[in-house]
Order: C-alpha cells, then sequence, then structure tokens
C-alpha cells in the first residue's frame, strides 16, 4: 500500500480495499482512496471497486470513521452537506499538494516505487533508473 501524508491532515492511500455492508447487508468493496482528518474526526474518501447503479464512474463517497475497540472501526455515512464539502476540499487541497511535488503530474502512484526520487508512471520523462516503465499506466 502506498501512503503519502501531507501538512493538512490528509493520508492518500494506493491499493487498499474495504469490504462494507449495504443495507440488504450484500458485501460490497471500496478502494480507499484518502483518510482525511478534519475537526478532529477521522473520515475516508472511498471509491466502488465495481461500478454501482447511481454512482458515476469517478464518484467517490465519504464515511465517518469511528473506532469501536483497538481492532474495529466502523464508518458511519456523512449527511451534512457542509462537512462533506468541507472535507472534500481538504482532500483536493492534498491532491493538488501532491501533484504539484510530482514532476509528471502523475500523482496517483508512490513515488519510492522508482529511484526514490523520480517516479513511477509512464509519462514522457527521464526516469534515470528504471527505463520510465514504472506503472501507471500513461504510455
Amino acid at each position: 500500500m502506498a501512503e503519502n501524508q501531507n501538512d493538512n491532515n490528509v493520508e492518500l492511500i494506493d491499493d487498499e480495499v474495504i469490504t462494507l455492508f449495504d443495507e440488504e447487508n450484500n458485501p460490497v468493496d471500496f478502494n480507499v482512496v484518502a483518510v482525511i482528518e478534519y475537526q478532529s474526526e477521522f473520515y475516508a474518501l472511498l471509491q466502488p471497486v465495481e461500478q454501482l447503479e447511481g454512482f458515476g464512474e469517478d464518484e467517490a463517497v465519504i464515511f465517518k470513521i469511528v473506532e469501536k475497540d483497538e481492532e474495529t472501526d466502523e464508518f458511519e455515512p456523512v449527511t451534512d452537506e457542509s462537512i462533506l464539502e468541507a472535507v472534500f476540499n481538504e482532500y483536493l487541497k492534498a491532491e493538488a499538494e501532491f501533484a504539484d511535488e510530482c514532476d509528471c503530474g502523475c500523482h496517483h502512484h508512490d513515488h519510492g516505487d522508482c529511484c526514490g526520487d523520480g517516479c513511477d508512471c509512464h509519462h514522457d520523462h527521464d526516469h534515470g533508473c528504471c527505463d520510465g516503465d514504472c506503472g501507471c499506466g500513461e504510455e
């Protein structure tokens, strides 16, 4: 799992999947996009692994993370529009900051996988250590 922490208490996460259950107790897998701390509470930005009815391809949901005990977290839907907007804006700021740090602009990867100071995408630039084959899918 690749993680990137910024100064805004946002942890961008790559390659982590969790399973939540819908109203009918059916399992639904979600990619964890980010964990955001906002007003001393933690929120998860999640995208469905498979396309869900009523969801756009790039849509995500935000859940409040509630720690029940040391080993168990519960995910509660957030319905307050002002909190949803504030948490999502924190995520967007972190995403923009991370993209600015990336020389290739491909901000969805772990820079450590390449050579420590390069990136792991296929954008047209000189990696110097991995021949540009580092996994982002851009040709």
